[in-house]
């Protein structure tokens, strides 16, 4: 991480009043940054648990597919409710993205605290904590696209001339076993969260106590 610090060395009297007034105690922009991440995390479960929730419509959507559109044209012109689903997903994923680099903006936030009063230890776990959710959501992410990618390809690939039964039967096999696939990610990805959120609330009880004294 780069810590942001007063260079203006030519400007010897203004430079020591200013540098005299920082004490690093940051302890309002600390407040704020660590409500925004407490904010960030709690959204970013929300759209997690709602790519669970539409992952399992999707089999009851294409079961509605195959009984109501026996030649299979809504699969062939993309206005089956399967490719919602999944342009569904891809918008909460992209949201999953954004939260994490509004996360990472307040993580830097973090990292220019130079003070006295707060236990750097809480404050270092937090920014630590962030870098591993970072880590196992791109990590989630990524297999989560390419799964989206198959299904795309497979509800695709059925309104084809040339589709067989075999096709039908190795897709659905194929999309099973990439679902199976994403637990491991995602357990690890849940684990992360739950300690990303247990050092956030420790840092922002810290920061509300100080504040408390100040006043």
């Amino acid at each position: 991480m780069i810590q942001n610090k007063w260079k203006f060395l030519a400007m010897s009297t203004l430079s020591l009043v200013m540098i005299g007034c920082d004490d690093g105690e940051n302890l309002e922009d600390m407040q704020t940054s660590t409500a925004e991440l407490d904010r960030l995390t709690s959204e970013s479960v929300d759209d997690l648990n709602q790519l669970i929730v539409s992952e399992g419509n999707l089999q009851e959507q294409f079961d509605a597919t195959m009984e109501s559109d026996t030649d299979l044209a809504t699969l062939s012109d993309g206005s089956s409710a399967v490719f919602e689903n999944i342009e569904s997903r891809r918008t909460l994923m992209t949201q999953l993205e954004e939260k994490e680099a509004e996360m990472l903006a307040n993580q830097d936030i973090l990292t220019t605290y130079e003070g006295e009063l707060l236990d750097q230890q809480e404050v270092d776990q937090v920014i630590t904590n962030i870098d591993s959710f970072s880590e196992h959501l791109t990590t989630y992410l990524d297999a989560y696209a390419s799964t989206l990618d198959s299904q795309e390809n497979y509800f695709n690939g059925l309104a084809s001339d040339d589709a067989t039964y075999e096709d039908f039967v190795d897709g659905i096999t194929t999309i099973n076993e990439e679902r199976d696939s994403l637990r491991e990610p995602l357990t690890a990805l849940d684990t992360q969260i739950g300690e990303l959120d247990g050092s956030i609330n420790q840092l922002r009880s810290s920061i509300e106590d100080q504040l408390a004294e100040e006043e």
